[in-house]
């Protein structure tokens, strides 16, 4: 995904005037389709953590929520509007038939957890609400898949704008092609983390169920 400098100056500049405000809007606007890569806005506000302006989590906290906004905002206007709203006014923010057709074909090959693994993916993060929204899938579902991915997503962009300090402008922009790859990584981590999720729920289905055959095959007392 290709970044303009008009771009990524404004996002800097909104991010280190505004802290926490401008990484709160800017990621309900990304989220929301609009061409502002979250890719940009968050290494730099890890930068600003690294010479102590922000604080870690709270940035992180402050992403996350700004980033399920906006992708709830995408996923209302496919629910509510349609394919046909979005096609006609998707050209306001770049957006085309051909870009929605990709979401759409993520979507149908791989579903529900299309919404999670999406989150690691640059320009189809954006995209994939729309059919998600069209396809009427439960909003907790949304909700829930969507939430992992922004978290371990935005976590990990935060954290490499904190690490690389104050090269972060140079790094970032030698990163802009090589997203993809952290975004592997993230995605193995946060299988991992449903996997031990879902473990250990079915751990404890296996105990009660075990505590109540117990409890029905002991004798009654006389």
């Amino acid at each position: 995904m290709s970044i303009s400098s008009e771009i990524f100056n404004f996002a800097v500049s909104l991010v280190e005037k505004s802290g926490y405000a401008g990484v709160f809007g800017l990621m309900i606007i990304a989220s929301a389709a609009v061409p502002i890569p979250s890719e940009v806005i968050l290494p730099v506000a890890g930068y600003l953590v690294s010479i102590g302006q922000l604080n870690f989590w709270l940035v992180v906290a402050l992403a996350a929520m700004g980033s399920l906004i906006g992708t709830l905002i995408a996923y209302s206007i496919g629910y509510f509007l349609g394919r046909g709203a979005i096609l006609r006014y998707g050209r306001y923010i770049r957006m085309n038939e051909g870009h929605l057709k990709t979401a759409e074909k993520w979507f149908a090959r791989n579903g529900n957890v299309t919404v999670l693994f999406c989150q690691f993916v640059p320009l189809i993060r954006t995209l994939v609400p729309f059919p998600a929204g069209i396809g009427e899938m439960k909003l907790w579902k949304f909700v829930g898949f969507s939430l992992i991915g922004i978290v371990v997503w935005d976590t990990v962009l935060v954290y490499i704008g904190y690490y690389v300090g104050r090269n972060f402008l140079a790094i970032s922009l030698a990163l802009n092609g090589a997203f993809t790859q952290i975004g592997i990584v993230a995605v193995v981590l946060a299988i991992v983390i449903i996997a031990l999720w879902i473990r250990h729920r079915r751990s404890q289905q296996a105990q009660r169920k075990e505590s109540g055959s117990t409890a029905s095959s002991s004798p009654s007392s006389t």
